[in-house]
């Protein structure tokens, strides 16, 4: 089957995009992004779809505005609309802040375009990629469940897709894509796994790829059926001892989670366990902490500024006695 048949029926399958939907591509001139591009307007005939371009320049090249002048000529050459923005100077060369930057461009994009979805070009490796970074980082089935096909406003139509069948999609039309020296950097953590683990988990067993995606999807699966199970809970529940005591650990960590987003994995752990959450009464061999100072006064609230070190409660909802804990 060709490659623009089996997204086109992934996308029907999983709902992954709806006919009509209003849709942004992010398209940095990579081989993924421009096979996405190239595969959504191919399939426009049997998937209706409203479509316009947005390119992030990271800035982390002399070349990136080649990129950018790329896409842009891809785009009007297809008769998509264009939409592009450059990283704001003194942003950090990092992984996670480009990713801030790139999905806070993107959202601000399709809010201006009207777009309900944002389609990434993840492929099967990514997914297999970012599967194993969260094992090796220590995560929880959530974070094994990997990247979802559709998660809110973003879509994922290529991720069942291998990266050799996107090049060789590529090489088949002739689209030349552009190559970003960065992705081969050993300096960031993904490029290291990719250069490193996956040839060794290819040679233990060539089908190792997707039997890994097969069990994020699993996972995702597993993943909303827990998270169905929390929505049923009370808001407050954490907060009473016994009825969190009595819930199964699975859904402990949901709970936590639910309350601390941002939370990693081994804090969520430590909360779970009473250790950083307050959910256990201190004991007699509670330390004393001379360094915590707790002043009270009747007071307009208005009058203080919210700033480090300073912590503001509401009186009528604190009980004594108050553990305070530190995050982890």
């Amino acid at each position: 089957m060709m490659l623009p048949s089996r997204v086109a029926i992934a996308i029907s399958l999983h709902r992954i995009l709806e006919p009509g939907e209003r849709v942004l591509v992010a398209v940095s001139g990579g081989p993924d992004s421009l096979a996405l591009l190239s595969i959504l307007r191919e399939i426009l005939p049997v998937v209706p779809l409203h479509l316009s371009v947005a390119h992030f320049d990271h800035g982390w090249r002399a070349d990136s505005e080649n990129d950018r002048d790329f896409v842009a000529s891809i785009a009007a050459t297809w008769g998509f609309d264009f939409h592009t923005a450059r990283a704001a100077t003194g942003t950090p060369h990092t992984e996670n802040a480009a990713r801030t930057a790139r999905y806070a461009f993107l959202r601000q994009t399709a809010t201006q375009t009207s777009s309900t979805a944002i389609a990434l070009g993840h492929t099967l490796d990514d997914q297999v990629e970012t599967l194993l970074l969260h094992l090796l980082r220590g995560s929880g089935s959530r974070g094994l469940a990997a990247m979802r096909r559709r998660d809110g406003d973003l879509a994922r139509p290529l991720l069942d897709i291998a990266r050799d069948d996107i090049e060789a999609y590529l090489s088949r039309l002739h689209l030349t894509p552009r190559r970003d020296a960065s992705n081969a950097d050993p300096r960031f953590t993904r490029n290291r796994l990719r250069q490193q683990l996956l040839p060794a988990v290819d040679a233990f067993d060539p089908a190792a790829r997707e039997l890994l995606a097969r069990t994020a999807d699993i996972l995702s699966e597993e993943d909303r059926f827990l998270e169905a199970q929390v929505a049923g809970l009370p808001e407050d529940i954490a907060t009473d001892r016994d009825a969190f005591a009595q819930l199964p650990p699975a859904l402990q960590r949901r709970v936590i989670r639910r309350l601390v987003p941002s939370a990693s994995f081994l804090g969520v752990e430590a909360r779970r366990r009473g250790e950083a959450a307050g959910l256990r009464q201190p004991g007699p061999e509670a330390p004393e902490t001379p360094a915590v100072r707790a002043t009270t006064c009747t007071c307009d609230p208005t009058r203080f500024r919210a700033r480090d070190q300073v912590g503001h409660l509401d009186a009528d909802r604190v009980r004594l006695p108050l553990t305070v804990a530190t995050r982890k």
